[in-house]
């Protein structure tokens, strides 16, 4: 290899020691509850931009509840409620969040509301909610495996989501 190439090989080692240091020193690592509340915030934050993706990435691909809704169904009414007028301001609530090794329930009072520009605001939902939840395979820098909380099942959506 030429000397500029081993340069680089070197560069890249040595920004990955670096990246593994300060990933590993610090902060403690969050608790499985913690990681389920940022990936509520995540969800709840993707819905507020209309962030399609962003809202998808909290779901599982296996996921099924009991509307019959699967993760291509979900997709298909998330991807129309993304386009409809208006911004959408979530509120989540007296959340509580019990994990067991590799699943979690995560109850928590939700209210939608939807800021249309002259009629203000109005309120899509008001209820309860239940999210089944278990870790997943994944990779951290398309590379680096590592385990993530995704939504498997919600109770409690409203009917006139479920039509």
């Amino acid at each position: 290899m030429k000397r500029s190439s081993w340069a680089i090989v070197g560069i890249i080692c040595a920004l990955a020691a670096a990246l593994v240091y300060f990933h590993a020193s610090g902060r403690p690592k969050p608790s499985d509850e913690e990681h389920i509340q940022m990936l509520l915030a995540k969800g709840q934050s993707a819905i507020e931009r209309k962030d399609l993706k962003g809202v998808m990435s909290c779901i599982s691909k296996d996921y099924s509840d009991s509307a019959g809704f699967t993760f291509d169904i979900l997709r298909a009414q998330a991807l129309e409620a993304i386009g409809t007028e208006g911004q959408y301001d979530v509120l989540l609530e007296h959340t509580s969040v019990e994990a067991h090794r590799n699943t979690a329930i995560a109850n928590t009072q939700v209210t939608v509301y939807l800021a249309l520009d002259h009629n203000g605001m109005h309120q899509l939902f008001n209820g309860p909610i239940t999210l089944r939840l278990r870790k997943e395979e994944s990779k951290r820098f398309l590379v680096i495996p590592t385990r993530i909380w995704k939504v498997m099942r919600i109770d409690g959506l409203p009917y006139a989501l479920s039509e």
